[in-house]
């Protein structure tokens, strides 16, 4: 059986596809690379057509129109490996990553949480205050190469706190790592793995609800990419909000119903919560424990960071005010102002202190593409004295 496959669905990125199927054929022989590909000109396949055997490069022609979470479904039906990764197609890995799944199947491993130290900003990458000044960038923090038990129980709780704050530190399939076992069982109790608008947040919850053995490994294995046409950097540059229904991440979600209590408007919030809150209802569905996530967080994001969306915040506050009473709901607020306005100011101080007073962050330059940025990694790497404590 493959060690390992990482699965990379895509969708009209091919300039950036193609440079990361490139960093990920540097590593060996036994990790599988399983491209999903649902762009309408396949400008993929002619860079490695008859290169390379389906255990090594599998390229899969996806159907035309189907969302982003079919296309993640897709990937998980495409692979063979013991261990699956799934990564954006701006995004790259680290060779430690054969390593950390040799190591995660010897010791029975399901899942493992991966801290971001280092991130990538493509050359086309604009910041929605700061321009071109991440562009062709890869910023990297301190780590330390530790391993150790993951508590899952509390990333679930923050998570529900937090609602349509993100993933946080659930442990996930997408930027993390999952054994095929439990893959596989999360299917047949669920149905499939990804599911919501947004793959990554739904099966972090499920693979939190299902995992019995998690890892949190603080070495910089996956490494986060942000170019100018994925969420990331359309999120950082302003452009990741609109119109629900008119937005091209949703229009392939055929007769999508949404949430009344959630505004129906495309933002980060509004999507997270969604689809977060679809896969807490499909655990309950089955009989799973019951769980609460904090609408009042959410929707003080909404009327906070897109105050435009008025009319949608206010029909979403109508309907939370009839289901949980306007005076608890209120109350319930008026306590997430506290807690919003902290973590706000906690995200902003840290990245200050990190810039400008400590300066721990390092950041190289001039890299143009993944495959660059790969390379100027691992030379990176070899120069720092920290490793990646498996044990």
């Amino acid at each position: 059986m493959t060690l390992l496959s990482i699965i990379v669905p895509t969708h009209n990125r091919a300039s950036c596809a193609v440079q990361t199927i490139k960093t990920l054929l540097a590593l060996p022989d036994d990790v599988q690379i399983v491209v999903c590909d649902s762009s309408p000109i396949d400008e993929i396949t002619p860079n490695f057509l008859n290169l390379y055997p389906e255990s090594r490069l599998k390229l899969v022609r996806s159907e035309q129109g189907i969302s982003v979470v079919e296309n993640f479904n897709l990937g998980l039906d495409s692979c063979d490996g013991e261990y699956l990764v799934f990564i954006g197609d701006d995004d790259f890995v680290t060779k430690e990553i054969v390593e950390v799944a040799k190591w995660a199947s010897l010791n029975k491993v399901d899942s493992l949480k991966f801290n971001f130290s280092a991130l990538y900003y493509w050359h086309d990458y604009t910041h929605a205050t700061r321009g071109d000044s991440y562009s062709g960038t890869l910023h990297v923090s301190p780590f330390t190469g530790a391993v150790s038990n993951h508590d899952i129980s509390k990333s679930i709780s923050y998570a529900l706190d937090n609602f349509g704050g993100g993933v946080f530190d659930m442990p996930r399939a997408y930027a993390g790592m999952i054994s095929s076992s439990l893959a596989s069982s999360i299917v047949k109790k669920y149905g499939s793995l990804f599911g919501g608008v947004s793959p990554d947040i739904y099966s972090s919850f499920l693979i939190s609800n299902e995992a019995k053995n998690c890892k949190w490994i603080d070495y910089p294995v996956i490494i986060p990419g942000a170019s100018g046409l994925s969420t990331t950097g359309q999120s950082n540059s302003g452009a990741h909000y609109g119109k629900l229904r008119d937005n091209p991440h949703i229009a392939p979600f055929k007769n999508l119903v949404w949430d009344s209590r959630i505004p129906e408007f495309y933002s980060v919030p509004t999507v997270w919560s969604y689809s977060l809150l679809q896969a807490i209802e499909q655990v309950e569905r089955i009989g799973g424990e019951k769980v609460d996530p904090n609408f009042s967080r959410l929707i003080l994001k909404c009327f906070v960071y897109h105050p435009k969306s008025y009319r949608e915040n206010s029909v979403a506050l109508k309907n939370l005010f009839a289901e949980f009473g306007v005076l608890k709901f209120s109350m319930k607020i008026l306590a997430s102002v506290g807690t919003e306005f902290l973590w706000g100011a906690s995200r902003v101080i840290n990245r200050i202190k990190a810039r400008y007073i400590k300066k721990e962050v390092d950041v190289i330059y001039n890299l143009e593409t993944s495959l660059d940025a790969s390379f100027a990694f691992e030379l990176y790497l070899k120069k720092k004295s920290i490793k990646l404590n498996l044990s």
